[in-house]
């Protein structure tokens, strides 16, 4: 079996959880771009990081909030250096929260993936 087809079946039940368990009418569809991308973060991550339904669903509607947060601050009228200093100080929160959420050998791992998952960019 492949390296890749594993990590998709490792991942597939935090998938299919967050889509189960992220409203309480248990009837979640990704609504929007930025959904879709937390979704597909998490999926990413879960190989690595190992989260439970209760973890991924929390890193879920973090990054979810980060990524609406960036790309209101992508498409404003600052300056690139405000802009890029926006985006480090949300790149910052998100980690700082999501070191609230997962236990120390799984947040190493966040951090690791996330340099190349999440780079900041403009």
């Amino acid at each position: 079996m492949s390296k890749e087809f594993q990590n998709l079946l490792k991942g597939l039940p935090i998938i299919l959880a967050l889509f189960l368990v992220h409203n309480t009418n248990a009837q979640f569809v990704p609504k929007n771009d930025v959904e879709k991308q937390a979704a597909k973060l998490v999926q990413a991550y879960q190989p690595d990081v190992g989260m439970t339904v209760e973890q991924a669903s929390s890193v879920y509607e973090k990054i979810a909030e980060i990524l609406a947060k960036e790309n209101a601050v992508r498409s404003s009228s600052a300056s690139p250096e405000e802009k890029k200093k926006s985006l480090m100080q949300l790149s910052k929160e998100e980690t700082e929260h999501i070191g609230t959420i997962l236990e120390p050998k799984q947040f190493k791992e966040y951090k690791k993936l996330k340099k190349t998952l999440q780079p900041v960019r403009l």
